[in-house]
């Protein structure tokens, strides 16, 4: 999330009083209208794209194609959680890998949808021992289209599950006075990574990819992306996947 310098960069930035504008939020494009499900509609267009339809089995066949969940493909793109995927798969052996996912470690973070005052910002780190939120999203500020009239919203995150009760009760705390609306957790959000997981996740990954199945996303992956590098990766595997049929 943060800039990574060098100890000379940080010595002569600090005798030059040179200032850190290189955060990843310091700049970025927004849609006007639709907010980021604008992208991902924009993408599907022209594509049979099937919402709501879990997927349980992943099948490889002897001739090389897949089966999932009865129906026929020539290659799978697997953007889910790769925790779950040896309970997913037949056909190929990842035997050697199991135990390292099982092992694979995230923190969830419980995501909450407020009502909260006019601002300018989009962004808000404020730590504070006296909440347990570690930011703000002014989810209201990217794009007028994303409030209703007189309403300014927001999403404030905290680490792990946090009940209601306790989100209500810290949330005067939190700057903007933000006001309940609902929330959600979600158990990963955040990937954790060990000095082995990338070569494992490599290993495994190439190992997939020879049967015909890709892996690709943050959590298939267990690289933390924001959604820029996820979409790059995406499009970066898409000729691996056309040379592959």
């Amino acid at each position: 999330k943060l800039p990574m310098p060098a100890p000379e960069e940080i010595l002569y930035n600090n005798i030059r009083r040179v200032k850190e504008k290189a955060f990843v939020h310091s700049s970025f494009y927004y849609e006007r209208q639709g907010g980021s499900q604008f992208i991902a509609d924009t993408l599907a267009e022209g594509l049979d794209l099937r919402c709501s339809s879990p997927v349980s089995r992943l099948d490889r066949q002897a001739d090389g194609g897949w089966i999932v969940d009865g129906e026929r493909f020539d290659a799978v793109v697997f953007c889910g959680n790769v925790k779950d995927l040896p309970g997913m798969l037949s056909g190929v052996d990842i035997e050697g890998f199991t135990q390292y996912i099982d092992r694979l470690e995230s923190h969830g973070t419980t995501a909450v949808f407020c009502d909260i005052d006019p601002n300018p910002y989009s962004w808000i780190y404020l730590p504070d021992s006296s909440y347990d939120a570690h930011r703000v999203i002014c989810t209201g500020n990217f794009s007028r289209t994303n409030n209703a009239p007189g309403r300014m919203t927001a999403t404030i995150e905290f680490t792990d599950s946090i009940s209601r009760d306790e989100i209500v009760r810290q949330l005067p705390y939190i700057p903007f006075s933000p006001r309940y609306i609902t929330h959600c957790y979600n158990p990963y959000t955040y990937p954790i990574q060990h000095a082995d997981t990338r070569s494992m996740i490599s290993a495994l990954s190439d190992r997939l990819a020879a049967s015909g199945l890709y892996l690709t996303g943050r959590f298939a992956l267990w690289e933390y992306f924001n959604m820029d590098v996820a979409m790059a990766s995406a499009l970066s595997l898409a000729p691996t996947v056309v040379r592959g049929l």
